[in-house]
């Protein structure tokens, strides 16, 4: 082969070595990202064609849950709080700052003004539970059980980041972490079925429904 055969034959293999590059590249950002989507459902949206009750009710826990993480929101409660408190402090402090009702005056949404009132259904007493952890530094979020023939919801209780998971905690039902409580109450035997249960944060939701299901 000749000087000039040898040249364009290697510069023809230096393309497509660099075109098999590009290719396997994509290939594997396409691959990551399928991964990451099928095991990081974390910051799910409303798709546009889920039911507008489910949109209705993701919405406004996030507002909530916007709220409660809010620089205002989590000094008002500071200053209510023991700075040196623990997750398991805070269970407890609550359960002599509010009362169980089951009909409130007023729906609160803001910790404060629960607190102000001092009673509250099972979403005050889990507001109040998940913005005192939130104002001290610790990671909680509030978790709903919504009843999907309606997306109206059931049930609302808390989770927190602790020691490396996430633990149930049920402030207005003083429990702490025992997932499986609900599988025994008539609405949770059809968690899995009709009953979905979602976890907010700040900006994102996630399904936890297998956390608390038998099914």
């Amino acid at each position: 082969m000749n000087p000039v055969s040898k040249a364009h034959s290697a510069r023809k293999h230096r393309q497509i070595t660099r075109w098999i590059e590009v290719v396997s590249v994509l290939f594997l950002i396409v691959m990551l990202c399928s991964v990451a989507y099928i095991l990081y459902p974390m910051n799910n949206k409303p798709a546009n064609n889920e039911p507008e009750g489910f949109k209705t009710l993701t919405a406004d826990y996030l507002g909530v849950m916007k709220n409660l993480n809010s620089s205002q929101t989590k000094a008002k409660m500071a200053s209510q709080l023991d700075p040196s408190y623990n997750q398991t402090d805070l269970f407890t402090w609550e359960q002599g700052k509010l009362t169980f009702v089951q009909d409130p005056a007023g729906w609160f949404e803001d910790p404060t003004q629960i607190l102000d009132s001092g009673k509250g259904i099972c979403v005050q007493w889990s507001i109040v539970y998940v913005s005192a952890c939130l104002s001290l530094g610790y990671q909680s979020r509030l978790v709903v059980a919504v009843d999907t023939t309606s997306w109206s919801f059931i049930h609302t209780w808390a989770e927190d980041y602790y020691n490396g998971s996430w633990v149930h905690v049920d402030p207005s039902d003083k429990v702490w972490n025992n997932p499986s409580r609900y599988q025994s109450w008539d609405w949770g035997k059809n968690i899995g079925l009709t009953v979905r249960v979602y976890a907010f944060e700040d900006g994102s939701f996630q399904d936890v429904t297998f956390t608390y299901s038998a099914h």
